[in-house]
C-alpha cells in the first residue's frame, strides 16, 4: 500500500511549521525577554503499537501493513507504520486504513515531537465514509473528524483543540475518495511508464477535497537505504486544490505500484519503506540549521527594510517552473513585468493613511471567518480574553489599538523558543512560549477579540544572522483597517511591517484546512532568487 499520501501532509507541515520560526531569530535574539532555554535530550520512543479498530468494525483481513522511515542527513527522525484492513460494519464491508506516524525536529537545543494518526474509512470503491486525524505535539492534542452525509454530497468536518470543537460543513460529491482510493491510482493495476492518472479525494492535514495527479516517467536506478541500487518506476505526485497547485513530490515506486522512496519538501529529507526492526529502532532528532539550507540569498545587506525604508522593488527569479502567481497583490505588495521565469515585486510599508497605488487599490474585504473563532484562534478563551483586556486604547482608535496589540503580544510571549510546532491561540496565551507562528496566532485572536477582522499571512522574511543573508520563512498578521490588508508582526512589534516582507500566501486559519495555507510556500525552496532594484 502507497504511503505517500498519509505521510506527505505530516513532513511537510511538521517542516513549514518549523522552519516558519527561522525569520524570527534575529530579532528574538535581540530581545532582553529572550530567556535562556538549557539543552534537552531527545527522549528515544519506540513506534507505538497498531491502533485498535473501532469498537463498531469488526476486521475480517489485514490487505496491508509496511513500515516507512523518515531520513534527514542520513539519520533516521521519524517513523511510520500503515495497516489497511478489510472490516464490516453493520450489513456493509469496508476498507480501514490507519497509519501512525511520528517525527522528532531539533532546532536550538529545543526537540519537537510529534505523532500523527490517521484512520479512514472507505468503501471497497474507494468513496470516502468518514475520517479522523489525531495529532499530539508538545504535549498538546488536537483532532479533525469528517463523516460523509447519507446523500453524500456533505462532509461535516469538526476540529478540536484545546478542549473545544468547532463543526462545519464542506460540499462533498459522493464519487469522491480518500487516502484508499488514491493508493488505487498506482495499484490497481500497477501504474506504468508515461501513465497519468488522477481522482479526487480527501488529503489529511489539508482536510480538503483536493486533484490527486499522479505523473509516471521512466525506469530508473535508484539508490536505497542500504546503500543498494534497484530500478524503479519515479512518479510526479501532484496535489492540486482549486485547480491551483500546492505541491510536485518526487517518488519512486516498484512494478506493483508501491511507494519504495519518496523527497517531500524540505532540505535532504526522504521517506523510504523499511522493514518493522528499522522503523522501531530509536528516532535521533538531529540538531540542524534549516535557515542555512532554505535561505533566500541577497547579494548584498539590506540594513533598514525593516525600518527605515518606505517602499521596495525586488526581482525575483524563478526557477523550476515557479508561477509568478506564487506571489499576490495584497496588502502593501503587488507585482509588475511578469516572465515565464522573472517578475518584479512592489513593496510598501503600508499604514492607514498611505496612498494606495492604483494595483492596490481594489482589495478583497474580509469574510466572516476574519472575525470568528476557530480551532486554532480561540477568541472566547479566558487567557485570550485577559490579554486582549490590557490595552488601554478605545476600540474606536483602530490602527493605534492594532498596534498596542502587537506590542502586548510580543511582551506576553516571554519564552521566545521552537517548543511548538504549531500551538493554537488558546495554547500560547497559557504556556506563554513560542515563535512566529505563536506571536501571529496570538495577535489574530485577540484583534478578533477587538471586532478588527485579523488573518494569517505566510511568506519570506529578510533575516540577517549567524546562519545567512537573505529572505527565509516566517509568518505574520493582517488585520483589515480603513479598508485595506495592514500588515502587522509581533515577531517584531515596531508598529507595523517595512519593506521586507514577502508575502506568498495568507489564511483566516478556519476549519480542519487551516494548515493548508503553508503549502505554497514549499515552492520556494531552493527556486527562487530574490535581487533587491530599487529601495527608498
Amino acid at each position: 500500500m502507497n504511503t505517500i499520501l498519509r505521510s506527505l501532509p505530516l513532513v511537510t507541515i511538521v517542516l513549514l511549521a518549523t522552519s516558519l520560526s527561522i525569520g524570527c531569530t534575529t530579532q528574538v535574539a535581540q530581545s532582553e525577554q529572550t530567556q535562556v532555554i538549557e539543552p534537552q535530550q531527545a527522549e528515544q520512543k519506540p513506534a507505538p503499537a497498531p491502533q485498535k479498530p473501532r469498537n463498531d468494525l469488526q476486521p475480517k483481513e489485514t490487505l496491508h501493513e509496511l513500515w516507512s522511515a523518515v531520513v534527514q542527513q542520513g539519520k533516521k527522525i521519524g517513523n511510520s507504520h500503515e495497516v489497511v484492513r478489510r472490516v464490516q460494519q453493520a450489513d456493509r464491508e469496508l476498507i480501514e486504513s490507519v497509519s501512525t506516524e511520528n517525527i522528532a525536529i531539533r532546532r536550538q537545543q529545543i526537540t519537537i515531537e510529534m505523532q500523527v494518526v490517521n484512520r479512514f474509512l472507505e468503501t471497497p470503491d474507494g468513496k470516502l465514509v468518514s475520517y479522523e486525524t489525531s495529532i499530539e505535539q508538545g504535549g498538546n492534542h488536537s483532532s479533525v473528524a469528517g463523516q460523509v452525509s447519507a446523500d453524500g454530497k456533505q462532509l461535516m468536518i469538526t476540529t478540536t483543540g484545546a478542549g473545544k470543537s468547532f463543526s462545519a460543513p464542506i460540499a462533498w460529491k459522493p464519487e469522491w475518495g480518500g487516502v484508499y482510493a488514491a493508493s488505487q491510482l498506482l495499484e490497481n493495476p500497477p501504474i506504468e511508464p508515461g501513465q497519468t492518472r488522477e481522482t479526487t479525494a480527501l488529503v489529511p492535514t489539508i482536510n480538503q477535497a483536493c486533484q490527486i495527479k499522479y505523473v509516471a516517467g521512466q525506469l530508473e536506478p535508484v539508490k536505497l537505504l542500504d546503500g543498494s541500487e534497484v530500478e524503479l518506476l519515479k512518479v510526479t505526485n501532484k496535489i492540486a486544490l482549486g485547480g491551483k497547485t500546492l505541491m510536485e513530490v518526487p517518488m519512486w515506486v516498484d512494478r506493483e505500484g508501491n511507494s519504495v522512496k519518496m523527497e517531500p519538501p524540505g532540505p535532504e529529507m526522504v521517506i523510504y519503506r523499511c522493514t518493522k526492526e528499522f522503523a522501531e529502532s530509536p528516532i535521533e532528532a538531529i540538531e540542524f540549521d534549516l535557515a542555512a539550507e532554505t535561505i533566500v540569498p541577497t547579494p548584498e545587506p539590506l540594513p533598514d527594510v525593516h525600518t527605515k525604508l518606505k517602499s521596495a522593488e525586488y526581482l525575483v527569479t524563478l526557477k523550476k517552473k515557479v508561477s509568478p502567481s506564487l506571489f499576490p497583490t495584497s496588502g502593501g505588495q503587488w507585482s509588475s513585468d511578469l516572465q515565464e521565469e522573472s517578475l518584479h515585486l512592489h513593496e510598501i510599508a503600508l499604514r492607514p493613511d498611505t496612498p494606495l497605488p492604483p494595483p492596490l487599490a481594489q482589495q478583497t474585504p474580509p469574510t466572516e471567518a476574519d472575525l470568528a473563532a476557530s480551532s486554532l484562534v480561540q477568541v472566547e478563551d479566558p487567557e485570550v480574553q485577559k490579554i486582549a483586556a490590557q490595552a488601554k486604547t478605545p476600540n474606536d482608535q483602530t490602527w493605534k489599538l492594532a498596534v498596542e496589540l502587537e506590542k502586548l503580544v510580543r511582551n506576553s510571549i516571554e519564552q521566545k523558543d521552537f517548543s511548538q510546532a504549531f500551538a493554537s491561540a488558546a495554547e500560547v496565551a497559557k504556556m506563554k512560549a513560542g515563535d512566529c507562528t505563536e506571536h501571529s496566532v496570538l495577535l489574530i485572536a485577540i484583534l478578533r477579540a477587538h471586532k478588527i477582522p485579523a488573518r494569517a499571512a505566510v511568506g519570506l522574511v529578510y533575516y540577517d544572522g549567524k546562519s545567512g543573508r537573505g529572505f527565509a520563512y516566517h509568518m505574520w498578521t493582517e488585520a483589515w483597517i480603513n479598508n485595506r490588508w495592514i500588515p502587522l508582526d509581533a515577531t517584531l512589534g515596531q508598529g507595523g511591517i517595512g519593506v521586507g516582507h514577502v508575502k506568498i500566501a495568507d489564511s483566516d486559519l478556519s476549519g480542519g484546512g487551516a494548515l493548508a495555507a503553508f503549502l505554497p510556500v514549499t515552492q520556494v525552496i531552493g527556486n527562487i532568487e530574490i535581487k533587491p532594484i530599487k529601495l527608498e
